[in-house]
C-alpha cells in the first residue's frame, strides 16, 4: 500500500515539473488532460494517478509521458516549452489553419535561405 501512495507521489512530483516546463496553470494542465481541476490537482498531489485517457491527451501536447510514469525522458525532453506549445496547437488545428501555417513558413525559410 505504500509503494502504492510512493508511486502517485511520484507520478505527481513528475506532472508538475512537466507543467512547470510548460508554463501551464493547473487549470490549463486540467483542459489539457480533459479532466476537472479538482481531478488533476489530485494528481499532482499524489492521492490518485491520471489514466491512459489524460495521458494521451497531454502526450498530444508534448508532455513528456515517458518521464512522468518512469521518469526517463522520452521524446518530449527534446523540444523547447515553445516548440511543444506549437505542435499542441498545430494539432488542434483545423486543416485550413494548417494549410495557412505550412504557406507561411515554407516562404519564410525560402526567404531566409535567400531563395526568393
Amino acid at each position: 500500500m505504500q509503494m502504492e501512495i510512493d508511486r502517485k507521489k511520484t507520478i505527481g512530483e513528475r506532472l508538475l515539473r512537466e507543467r512547470q516546463r510548460f508554463g501551464w496553470s493547473q487549470m490549463e494542465a486540467a483542459a489539457k488532460a480533459g479532466v476537472s481541476f479538482s481531478a488533476y490537482r489530485s494528481y499532482e498531489d499524489g492521492r490518485s494517478a491520471p489514466n491512459a485517457e489524460a495521458l494521451q491527451l497531454l502526450a498530444g501536447c508534448g508532455v513528456d509521458v515517458l518521464y512522468i510514469i518512469t521518469g526517463s525522458e522520452g521524446t518530449g525532453g527534446t523540444m523547447s516549452p515553445d516548440e511543444m506549445m506549437v505542435l499542441c496547437y498545430w494539432r488542434d488545428s483545423p486543416d485550413e489553419l494548417r494549410s495557412a501555417w505550412l504557406a507561411f513558413y515554407r516562404a519564410y525559410g525560402a526567404m531566409i535561405r535567400g531563395e526568393v
